[in-house]
């Protein structure tokens, strides 16, 4: 007989004891003997008639929660699904087909201080007083949109971005361009195949999004050396401990260019590879490095190699990939092969970060009218680091060198006599909130000449004037920056 059976007889025995009392002693004895089966009963069950009540509440509810997420996904009618997860994104309910939105934006206040006795009487400058130059800016305004189709093998990626200055990832300033347009397809144990405009897999610092540097700028040997945006295809692999790119494209910086523009029997080939020592990949897309960091340490190295690449997209210069003219005695310079190399480490452990690289190009040229097969070998060397003295609070340092073979040459100098030595020094903090807000304030100083005249370092805080010497030239930026 069970327990609730007991309960029931209990309680319509109890229910009858006025009745029991009129018929004597006979049906006390009944309910005595009643009750004294019930609490046997209770002792050989113990506290079981709790776990009971606590399961049928649990099992009530457990149908209240299906209930409600049956509601749920009826509301949603085609099944899609919306949030936000390091940016905002839609998604199937299947995540077969999904779009991400990110936003980066980057405002700036740049003051430019460049030393009297290095400006030119005759320059645009002044007469030789010093010359302070200052101004807000918004010097990068970037919407990307990316995701996948079909199912979450194919990715895909397309970036428009604003940009104030010229860099080599923004050809022309003020305007907007088209950066990343590409489709990857991921075939499983590491391999995918990348279709489009991206990065050329060259330099570390490159590769790394706008938004993800330590510091407000780029440095200046990027903007010497990148491979900027090209086209083309890109094979990658990817491991626990290795990966490689390689790519077969249309040349460095030869972004949004059409097969005429840039069909000119070229052979330009690009590859990277890197080596995981300690740590996890994703902790290498940034620069910085959070309190919470895990040790860890990427080495990595890439070439590539081009000919017949006589232009370059105008505004950016490299000396691999130029033309260049410099007055009617000198000719003009064109860039008829190359081959560029980089090796570089990176260690974070913790809130510390600490980065170097190398980087060399050698290339052959023609001087119309003057000369052919001349060469000219360039190098530029860039370290830096930082550490996060809380998770809010980073101070970061960086130096900066190259040695640039016909870098420099002004107007009237001849083409092949100038090389160009510059040493930069660059200091700051980075004040966060939370991983979507960064404000930046950096100062920077010349020790040297600026650069090359031909390339334009406006975008980096620098004036770059071939009519005088650039030494002790000096910079502060101020920068804010939103991203997510």
């Amino acid at each position: 007989m069970t327990l609730t059976k007991y309960v029931g007889i209990l309680a319509s025995g109890l229910a009858l004891t006025g009745a029991a009392s009129a018929q004597g002693t006979d049906a006390m004895s009944e309910i005595a003997q009643l009750k004294a089966e019930v609490a046997t009963l209770k002792s050989q069950n113990g506290d079981k008639w709790l776990t009971e009540e606590r399961a049928a509440e649990i099992k009530s509810l457990v149908k209240d929660v299906l209930a409600d997420s049956e509601t749920r996904t009826s509301l949603q009618g085609t099944g899609a699904t919306s949030g936000y997860n390091n940016g905002f994104f839609i998604s199937s309910a299947d995540g077969n087909f999904k779009l991400n939105l990110s936003l980066l934006a980057q405002a700036r206040f740049t003051w430019n201080y460049q030393p009297g006795e290095n400006i030119s009487p005759d320059s645009n400058n002044g007469t030789g007083d010093g010359v302070s130059t200052w101004a807000f800016e918004n010097r990068r305004t970037q919407m990307a949109f990316s995701g996948n189709v079909v199912d979450p093998s194919w990715t895909y990626m397309a970036r428009m971005n604003y940009g104030s200055a010229i860099d080599p990832y923004t050809p022309y300033a003020g305007e907007v361009v088209l950066q990343d347009a590409w489709v990857n397809k991921d075939f499983g144990n590491g391999f995918g195949v990348k279709v489009g405009q991206f990065k050329s897999p060259f330099m570390a610092e490159s590769l790394r999004n706008d938004g993800a540097q330590l510091t407000a700028e780029r440095s200046t040997i990027d903007y010497i050396f990148s491979g900027g945006y090209t086209q083309g295809i890109m094979l990658n692999y990817t491991q626990d401990m290795f990966r490689a790119m390689g790519s077969y494209n249309n040349g460095p910086r030869a972004q949004n260019g059409t097969w005429s523009t840039n069909s000119n029997n070229s052979i330009s080939l690009a590859g990277r590879v890197e080596f995981k020592a300690m740590g996890s990949w994703s902790q290498f897309d940034n620069e910085t490095s959070l309190k919470s960091d895990e040790s860890g340490l990427v080495i990595g190295a890439a070439i590539q190699y081009y000919n017949n690449r006589g232009t370059s997209v105008d505004g950016q210069w490299n000396p691999s990939v130029t033309s260049i003219v410099y007055g009617l005695s000198d000719g003009l310079i064109t860039t008829t092969g190359a081959v560029d190399w980089t090796v570089d480490a990176t260690f974070k452990s913790g809130g510390m970060n600490l980065s170097a690289a190398f980087v060399g190009s050698n290339a052959s040229y023609d001087v119309f009218g003057v000369s052919t097969n001349e060469s000219f070998s360039s190098y530029g060397m860039v370290v830096q680091g930082g550490y996060r003295f809380t998770d809010s609070l980073e101070a970061f340092g960086r130096w900066e060198w190259m040695n640039i073979d016909n870098g420099a040459a002004t107007p009237g100098e001849g083409a092949f006599s100038a090389t160009d030595v510059n040493n930069i020094l660059t200091f700051g903090v980075n004040v966060y909130a939370g991983t979507n807000m960064k404000w930046t304030t950096q100062f920077g100083i010349s020790l040297s000449d600026i650069g090359s005249t031909e390339a334009d370092f406006g975008g980096a805080g620098w004036n770059a004037d071939a009519n005088t010497s650039n030494s002790d030239q000096m910079n502060v930026i101020s920068q804010l920056q939103i991203m997510f």
